[in-house]
């Protein structure tokens, strides 16, 4: 369901309650005081101003009321605020009850404050609507509070229990600075520290390769030394093409 938008109707009833209570009631009085001049209340010298004083009262409350929330504090306010305007601006329209009108060599006294009065009270008495609707909708403006509330908790639990990747931005003005750490010495000059040297490794053991040079038995073919003459296993000599290396770790 779409949103009722409610700064569009509180326009409209700016436009609405300014029409009703500011500019026809100035037209109607003007017309009057052109048209029946002896025609006299005890607000008639200063009537267009009230009018308008209260009247930008009416106006200014009505669209604040219609602003807010059905079972909103503010709502109850300016309604109940709006009310008390409308019966004053009633009372100074009527003059308090009381006219007086000349026609010719008769003089005429109007007393309607009894009237007027009745008047006031049937407006007073839309005061028990603006009432009745703060105490209907306020439970469900509770709620509906009340669910954003929740909302907005696990919106912030979510967002706390993610971890936050912060990217630090290379400042321009530090970045052609070298990164090792500074060292302050006791004449307090600055000056740059080496890094550790790396653990040293053990080397791995080298292999030693020999050459052995040796004999083979050309009868039997068993080995011997380069010193020998005689094969120990047969007994025959060794002659010259007989020596061969080989390599032994």
């Amino acid at each position: 369901m779409k949103p009722r938008n409610r700064l569009s109707d509180s326009v409209w009833t700016a436009f609405t309650e300014g029409l009703r209570f500011v500019v026809v009631p100035i037209v109607l009085i003007d017309l009057i005081t052109r048209n029946y001049p002896l025609l006299t209340t005890p607000f008639m010298p200063q009537i267009r101003e009230y009018i308008l004083i209260f009247g930008g009262m009416i106006v200014a409350a009505s669209s604040l009321e219609v602003m807010n929330k059905p079972g909103s504090f503010k709502r109850l306010l300016f309604g109940l605020s709006s009310l008390g305007f409308v019966c004053m601006w009633m009372f100074v329209i009527f003059g308090g009850g009381l006219a007086e009108f000349t026609y010719g060599p008769y003089h005429f006294s109007f007393d309607i404050t009894k009237v007027v009065y009745i008047m006031l009270i049937g407006i007073g008495l839309k005061g028990l609507l603006v009432v009745t609707t703060y105490s209907d909708n306020r439970q469900g403006l509770l709620e509906e509070a009340r669910e954003k509330g929740l909302e907005k908790a696990a919106a912030r639990e979510v967002k706390r229990s993610r971890p936050a990747t912060r990217t630090r931005a290379a400042n321009p003005e530090f970045s052609a600075y070298s990164r090792l750490a500074y060292e302050v010495t006791h004449d307090e000059s600055v000056g740059y520290e080496p890094p550790p040297p790396p653990p040293a490794v053990p080397a791995a053991p080298q292999r030693t390769i020999r050459t052995v040079k040796f004999k083979t038995c050309p009868i039997c073919g068993e080995k011997a030394l380069s010193n020998e003459t005689v094969c120990r296993n047969c007994g025959a000599w060794f002659s010259s093409d007989s020596f061969r290396f080989e390599k032994s770790s």
